[in-house]
């Protein structure tokens, strides 16, 4: 009973919600229309790894990661892992196993703290929709396609939220990568493949954040984190990209007024440092 007391507390503070106008949960339904599914008997084989589109190929076209990890799906289904009948879903903050039935259209069943999603065979994708009568409505349709090319993303999996390390070191080769020039002063900084930094002054690493977790203390923006690997320093960054420009802009501590007085708190805001760099190629 503690633990979950302990999850629901969690869930709330990820999503801001106010408990006092919490309003109770109805009956769920067990059926849920699919429009047009594909028939009981599936020919193909689901066997491999499945990317959830919505997620992946929004970042990459947006070029902006927090914006895309709020739908509820990508807190429990970033990435679907099939072998014969048995699924894990893996997401930001859980994953989940479940066992997929071939007798019916609806082929899986995910129940989250997130609401009830029923998983569908629909041509050559995976399509997950919500069912009715959820107490926060989500009327999305959630597409996975067959991705080979994302399952390095499922080897050396973290201790905790399983794909964290690999989503990161993914985005920071797919977003950041490259080599740029620094608006200001001409010099060239390379951001390489692997996270490491070129004649950046001061940090010889850098990462993306990814936003698994609950502990978000960046109102939500994209965070870049530079770090010097000798001293043990680091300084964050948001990122942006206008163009062919990629904006760093510094984060520093939000300060609020308590009692006639600016009181430092725990989460950040963005400062006035900023670092312009123009991309001149791929690296």
């Amino acid at each position: 009973m503690m633990r979950n007391t302990i999850t629901i507390l969690i869930i709330c503070a990820f999503l801001g919600c106010n408990t006092n106008q919490k309003k109770k949960i109805p009956e769920l339904e067990n059926t849920i229309s699919t429009d047009k599914v594909e028939s009981k008997t599936l020919d193909s084989n689901l066997d491999g790894v499945w990317g959830l589109n919505n997620y992946f190929d929004n970042i990459l076209a947006d070029k902006e990661i927090a914006k895309y990890r709020i739908p509820a799906p990508t807190w429990f289904a970033i990435l679907l892992e099939i072998k014969n009948d048995s699924l894990i879903s893996y997401g930001s903050i859980i994953e989940l196993e479940e066992k997929l039935n071939f007798n019916s259209d609806t082929l899986a069943v995910f129940n989250s703290f997130s609401g009830k999603y029923a998983l569908f065979k629909k041509s050559n994708e995976l399509h997950l929709k919500q069912f009715p009568n959820q107490d926060i409505i989500d009327s999305t349709t959630y597409i996975f396609r067959k991705r080979n090319d994302l399952k390095n993303l499922l080897e050396d999996k973290d201790r905790v939220h399983k794909i964290s390390s690999n989503i990161t070191k993914y985005f920071n080769e797919n977003l950041i990568s490259g080599v740029y020039e620094n608006k200001k002063n001409k010099e060239i900084i390379t951001f390489k493949k692997n996270g490491d930094l070129i004649n950046f002054t001061g940090f010889d690493k850098y990462e993306v954040r990814n936003y698994f977790g609950t502990l978000h203390p960046h109102k939500n923006l994209d965070v870049i984190t530079f770090t010097n690997s000798k001293q043990n320093d680091y300084k964050q960054f948001n990122w942006k990209f206008e163009n062919k420009k990629l904006i760093l802009t510094e984060f520093v501590h939000e300060k609020v007024d308590y009692k006639g007085k600016k009181e430092i708190t725990d989460d950040f805001v963005l400062g006035k440092k900023v670092i312009e760099l123009i991309n001149r190629k791929n690296h």
